[in-house]
């Protein structure tokens, strides 16, 4: 071990200035400033351990500290200078905008390029579709529009250095127009295409005055757009010959709306000879009958006739009939598009050439029958060999519709012996014609000979049942008719003579179930026939306000007709809606101011409310419908007297005496007013000639005979005017507008048919007759009393239980 002396550092300790040994917890000054500062008050987390139970404060030397908490959130900040961005966007905007900033001037040319495409394919696909937006299309054709322009500026502004692309011009302007067309903004978009049709830098710009002159055509100016199309066709090449063709009919058209048949005719002829369509040729037609040229009308007809359509299907299905393996094909194809479009082309073919037929039989020869010969056999040798047969059997409607039943039954024979599906038609059609001459063995013959041909035919059912019902057998009629709902269960005419049946029978509920049936199977469309009998079904069942909800329904379909205005007004009286019954009278008079049953409600009305002046305007109207009858002109001195004017009712009663001097009331009033006025000697004169008129009916009634009445309406013969109220009524099976002569009965030839059942509409009138005088506007009021409403009704009153002095006014 060396000695102390031997180490070099040895002492070194010892003689350390006390300068440098500090210790800062010795220094009461430098522990004084460590509690006064924020260290000093810096909190420190408790530390804690688990001692078994429980959780104490730890010891420093036995227990094992618990690591501190965080006291901030991580990620997160209150100070503003740093926002949160974990997915760096900052820094990715920076680099777009550097981006931008670096964008060269054809790149911008190019972007604004592509906006001006998406803008116009958003425009073309809001303006068309089944739901177009017409109001998107056009602000995208707008906006598109002005980008184009600032397209342009921006390329004359560069020089010219890039190169423009004006198809894309041509494409927003013609969208632009077009667009402008469909909002029916003429004017704009014919601004548009003569702004194209100026701009040589389009090809085969000249075509877009189609379309100008699709808009002139809108417009009305036939002239301009005729020009347009004129145009438009020299500078289409002749290789194009579709729609060369498609120019010229419009020009043939526009002649036709322009009254130039001629001019027309030289259009239409033009296509025939180069390529005819049906269109074409039934337009031809017409021209050429306009103009009354014979010769011209049947050459046309043969063209029309010479058009080939390549379709038959009656070969297709004998090719499914004889091949088997083709029938799997015929099947397939009966849904197809392309088959359906060439059904559509035949029946067009057919629908137009019948029409043709129709409308030229009546001119082509002096006799209807002889030109309509003359079209069937023309047919026969055409193509449309097959239509011969549909043809004569319209023949037969032409006769009915002219009430030619003869020739119509002449004509349906001819065809009793044919193919049964032109023998079944033939018999139903028959049958229904002997129906409307009721002659109903004749149409029980037919319709047996129909059932026999075809046991599953509704319509043989439904001409059976009505039979029946014209022979008054409900029960075997009603069988007919459940028969051919079990075939057709949506047959109207089947459905609405069930729904008469039960109405005859009084079971109303029934008769409503089978007409509800009916506006079901119709959807949207009503059927004035059917509501008429649903509303009267409701006011047989005494519901009044349906009644009349479906007479206001009825009313908005048949707008002109009297009756059913008048039925309204009938019960809304009922209904003691007396302001609305007044309404609905005044306007069945304005429709039809002869009727008698409104204008005596009106004039009573009136009378009613102590205004009488109006009763007499009402009655002189109606003495102009019939002057014979002095019904009116009784009601007319009556109103005089009741007003006052008692001089001028003793002219007037005088006046149609003389007349009609067998006329008992005239005489009573007469009495009376020469009772009032104290002239005694008149008074006698008209009593002897009343006793006389009395001996005189006795004589008649003795022997039985009946002199015929000289007023020359025997409704008047017994001199009646008693007050009355409007009491006809609507009691007729089946409604039908005013004017119609008869009762539903048929759909038309060849279809279903129902009960013909013609309407009992009653306007008669209860008249009183006998020895006493009535007034005919009943006492005078001593005044009026508002709210008090007397029902006036035809009562029967007898001349032999009134007292005329008691009854007439002092």
């Amino acid at each position: 071990m060396a000695n102390f002396d031997d180490d070099i550092y040895g002492g070194f300790s010892g003689v350390t200035n006390k300068l440098f040994n500090y210790d800062p917890k010795e220094d009461q000054a430098f522990q004084n400033a460590i509690r006064t500062s924020s260290y000093g008050k810096k909190a420190t987390t408790p530390k804690f351990f688990w001692n078994g139970d429980k959780i104490g404060s730890a010891e420093p030397a036995t227990a094992m500290a618990r690591p501190s908490t965080a006291i901030r959130p991580v990620g997160y900040s209150s100070h503003n200078s740093k926002l949160f961005d974990p997915l760096n966007q900052a820094s990715k905007k920076i680099v777009v905008m550097e981006s931008k900033k670096e964008e060269t001037p054809e790149q911008r040319y190019k972007n604004l390029e592509t906006k001006i495409f998406s803008l116009l394919e958003e425009s073309i696909i809001a303006s068309t579709g089944t739901k177009p937006d017409m109001a998107t299309g056009l602000a995208k054709a707008k906006e598109a529009s002005s980008l184009d322009r600032t397209l342009l500026r921006m390329r004359d502004q560069d020089g010219g250095t890039y190169t423009h692309n004006f198809d894309l011009t041509f494409f927003v302007l013609f969208n632009l127009a077009n667009v402008y067309a469909k909002n029916e903004m003429y004017i704009e978009a014919l601004n548009t295409y003569t702004l194209m049709t100026k701009n040589k830098m389009f090809p085969n710009v000249n075509r877009l005055k189609i379309n100008m002159g699709n808009i002139y055509f809108q417009l009305g100016l036939y002239t301009k757009a005729i020009k347009m199309y004129r145009m438009a066709l020299d500078q289409v090449p002749g290789n194009q010959k579709e729609l060369r063709l498609k120019i010229t009919h419009n020009i043939g058209i526009l002649f036709i709306k322009m009254g130039q048949y001629s001019d027309a005719a030289t259009s239409f002829e033009f296509i025939m000879s180069e390529k005819g369509d049906l269109k074409t040729g039934l337009h031809l037609i017409l021209c050429y009958y306009a103009l009354g040229d014979v010769e011209k009308i049947k050459h046309a007809f043969q063209l029309l006739l010479d058009i080939q359509i390549d379709y038959n299907e009656d070969e297709k299905v004998f090719q499914a009939n004889s091949n088997p393996s083709y029938e799997y094909i015929y099947e397939l194809i009966k849904t197809d598009e392309l088959h359906n479009y060439e059904r559509k082309l035949r029946h067009l073919a057919e629908k137009n050439i019948l029409i043709s037929a129709n409308l030229i039989s009546t001119i082509i020869d002096d006799y209807f029958n002889d030109g309509y010969s003359w079209c069937v056999e023309t047919i026969k040798n055409s193509y449309f060999s097959s239509l011969a047969t549909d043809l004569e059997l319209k023949k037969a409607v032409i006769y009915l519709k002219q009430d030619d039943f003869q020739q119509a039954i002449d004509t349906l024979k001819y065809f009793e012996k044919k193919e049964s599906n032109v023998a079944i038609n033939a018999a139903i059609n028959l049958s229904f014609i002997y129906i409307l001459k009721r002659d109903v063995a004749a149409a029980e013959n037919y319709t047996e000979a129909a059932k026999k041909i075809d046991s599953y035919c509704p319509a043989a059912f439904i001409n059976s049942g009505v039979c029946y019902y014209m022979k008054s057998d409900y029960e075997t009629a009603k069988l007919m008719f459940t028969s051919a709902l079990d075939i057709d269960s949506t047959s109207f005419e089947a459905l609405y003579n069930m729904g008469l049946i039960f109405k005859k029978l009084g079971d109303y509920n029934n008769a409503l179930l089978y007409f509800r049936k009916i506006i079901s199977s119709l959807g949207h469309e009503q059927h004035p026939e059917v509501l008429y009998q649903i509303a009267n079904l409701y006011d047989l069942l005494g519901d009044v306000s349906t009644a009349l909800e479906y007479y206001l329904q009825l009313l908005s379909l048949v707008q002109q007709d009297n009756r059913i205005i008048q039925k309204i007004g009938e019960l809304y009286e009922a209904d003691n809606e007396r302001q609305q019954a007044y309404h609905y009278h005044h306007e069945s008079y304005r429709i039809y101011p002869i009727e008698p049953t409104v204008v005596n409600w009106l004039c009573s009305h009136y009378i009613e409310l102590q205004v009488v002046e109006k009763a007499i305007g009402f009655y002189e109207k109606a003495v102009l419908r019939n002057p014979q009858d002095p019904y009116y002109l009784l009601r007319i001195a009556g109103c005089y007297r009741r007003i006052g004017n008692q001089q001028k009712s003793m002219n007037l009663f005088k006046m149609i005496h003389e007349i009609y001097p067998e006329n008992t009331d005239c005489l009573r009033a007469l009495m009376h007013l020469s009772q009032s006025q104290g002239n005694g000697e008149l008074y006698e004169k008209y009593s002897t000639e009343l006793q006389k008129l009395e001996k005189q009916k006795e004589v008649r009634q003795r022997i039985g005979t009946s002199r015929p009445p000289t007023s020359g309406n025997s409704r008047i013969s017994s001199g009646d005017y008693s007050v009355r109220s409007g009491s006809g009524g609507l009691a007729h099976e089946g409604y039908h507008p005013s004017g119609s002569g008869s009762a539903h009965s048929s759909s038309g030839l060849g279809g279903t048919k129902s009960a013909d059942v013609s309407p009992e509409y009653s306007n008669n009138f209860t008249h009183t007759g006998g020895y006493g005088y009535a007034d005919p506007l009943g006492p005078p009021q001593e005044r009026p009393r508002t709210g008090v409403r007397k029902n006036l009704t035809f009562e029967d009153d007898s001349d032999e239980e009134i007292n005329t002095i008691d009854l007439l006014p002092a």
